[in-house]
């Protein structure tokens, strides 16, 4: 893939901040040295960065001896997983916001991250293109992230038995849409544009449909639905670059 064209564009987006980087303490954590080595560049001029390491118990580590209420990391660690350390790091800073940058999308990992409770969910291969910086607008604003793609691999992870459960039937039409477009990845700002309707009123219908299905949170609302059978599969499987 020849990405010449997209040069100039990828530079000014590498050297935008976020509100969220900028006032957080955060720690990354990958297996990917030369991701860690671009990252700790990348957070000289965008926020404070506490921590930095490659494997599940060393990022424990930095975060025990931090004051750190950021973590970056993706699902593949050289010791150790992502889940595994989302899990851990929110049973010791339970105030803590996780985003994960998925690099393999395999069911079980996506179903434990939410397990987790991990914030934000995103394509690893996406980043460049400025899914980071939209994952932490939402997550600063709706609470979670979860992106197309990601959420196109948990519509054909088969989670249920394809029946429709009467559910669906306790969902306002608005509520219903508006849960698929959770299940599509779009943030409560891209529902309200599409949906022609106010920030707000969005965010009453998230809560409104997160009580009645019952859901801790959006990500664990897309579980439900597809396996509940509440938003139909589509046909193609999720491109995952």
């Amino acid at each position: 893939m020849d990405i010449t064209p997209r040069i100039s564009s990828l530079q000014k987006t590498s050297q935008q901040s976020h509100p969220l980087l900028r006032r957080s303490r955060t720690v990354v954590a990958t297996a990917d040295r030369v991701l860690i080595t671009s990252w700790v560049g990348w957070f000289d001029c965008l926020g404070p960065l506490v921590g930095a390491a490659t494997g599940e118990d060393e990022t424990l580590s930095c975060l025990k001896s931090s004051n750190a209420d950021l973590l970056i990391c993706t699902d593949l660690l050289e010791s150790g997983n992502g889940p595994s350390l989302v899990r851990k790091a929110k049973q010791l800073k339970p105030d803590l916001k996780a985003l994960m940058l998925i690099q393999r999308p395999v069911l079980r990992t996506l179903l434990d991250a939410i397990e987790a409770h991990c914030d934000g969910l995103c394509a690893h291969e996406l980043v460049g293109s400025g899914t980071l910086l939209a994952a932490l607008s939402a997550i600063e604003s709706d609470g979670t992230y979860l992106d197309s793609v990601v959420a196109g691999v948990l519509r054909h992870g088969r989670l249920g038995n394809g029946k429709t459960s009467s559910q669906i039937d306790n969902l306002s039409l608005r509520e219903g849409d508006v849960l698929r477009g959770i299940c599509k990845g779009m943030s409560n700002q891209n529902i309200a544009d599409e949906l022609y309707l106010s920030i707000d009123t969005v965010k009453s219908h998230v809560h409104n449909l997160l009580q009645k299905l019952p859901a801790r949170d959006r990500t664990h609302a897309v579980v439900v639905a597809f396996r509940d059978g509440l938003v139909e599969l589509p046909q193609r499987l999720p491109r995952w670059q």
